[in-house]
């Protein structure tokens, strides 16, 4: 699976600087969208909404519909992966605290010969100051430049559906939690070992190429509602590494299957966004819920 693709869909990509704009249109959707969207219920305890989100989006993509709206009313707050995105200078601090290291070795050293042509492709295209990606660790080097290459697309986090759920559950004054900090999100890749961090840059690297290409077809299918798609022949790519299967996806979802299953238990009604990696599948959260006798409705 394309890796851009895949942090998209599987944890927030966390930008630590402004990007240029894109050097190409924007990427398109096509209009009336139906992203999934399930109703979590049980008899004695509250209900909740779970719906499969994309992180960054090019502008003016119209996913709204009438069941969503008449979910988000049934919902007495939002729940999505994190909370405090708009402190950017926390952010840019943590992800320097935790991704620069010194003594590390120059990044063409970090991959394949054959990769070493489209390494030097991608520090240029973005942007970053001579040396500032050698002082990186692998993980953060990726996600760095993963985030360049989403940008010149025009994919941001500020037009993804995260940021647009949240300016909207602000205006009806309902609550905002989030189920990980930030602290936590970088944690996992900061957690990995250099093997996977190595893999996940060459990953990121490999997918250049054909970048735009693929976010279009994520973009066309999570607008489709087809959350399987979105997934396809991920244990032929990034999510073949068992261990990064489990640290960001897996593992994650069972966790928050836990933290659901407590809202539900206090009678809550929230309205749960998270990465439409995390809805697809027997590991997916609509899958383990049920699993624990709850009635899980495919709505959209």
């Amino acid at each position: 699976m394309n890796i851009l693709r895949l942090i998209s869909l599987l944890t927030l990509s966390l930008l630590v600087g402004c990007m240029a704009a894109p050097d190409q249109p924007p990427l398109t959707a096509s209009s009336n969208g139906k992203p999934a969207l399930w109703k979590v219920s049980d008899a004695k305890a509250g209900h909740a909404y779970l719906f499969g989100t994309v992180h960054t989006l090019p502008p003016g993509v119209d996913w709204q519909s009438a069941a969503l709206n008449t979910a988000i009313a049934d919902t007495d707050g939002l729940v999505t992966e994190v909370t405090g995105l708009d402190d950017i200078a926390a952010i840019s601090a943590l992800y320097s605290k935790l991704g620069v290291s010194k003594g590390l070795p120059p990044l063409e050293q970090r991959v394949p010969p054959a990769l070493q042509a489209a390494l030097s492709d991608a520090r240029k295209d973005s942007g970053t100051a001579a040396g500032v990606l050698d002082r990186m660790e692998t993980w953060a080097a990726a996600l760095t430049l993963s985030n360049s290459i989403s940008s010149d697309m025009g994919a941001l986090a500020e037009f993804g559906v995260d940021a647009s759920l949240q300016n909207r559950f602000k205006i009806l004054n309902k609550p905002h939690s989030g189920l990980e900090t930030v602290a936590q999100q970088l944690g996992y890749f900061d957690g990995l070992s250099e093997t996977d961090q190595r893999l996940m840059l060459a990953a990121v690297l490999r997918s250049k190429d054909n970048a735009r290409e693929q976010t279009q077809a994520l973009i066309d299918n999570w607008m489709r509602g087809d959350v399987d798609a979105l997934l396809k022949n991920s244990d032929n790519g990034i999510l073949a590494s068992p261990s990064l299967r489990e640290t960001l996806l897996d593992a994650r979802n069972r966790r928050w299957a836990d933290q659901v299953t407590i809202m539900l238990g206090q009678g809550r009604k929230p309205f749960v966004a998270l990465g439409a990696a995390h809805m697809a599948g027997a590991g997916g959260l609509p899958a383990l819920l049920a699993a624990r006798g709850y009635k899980v409705t495919r709505i959209q």
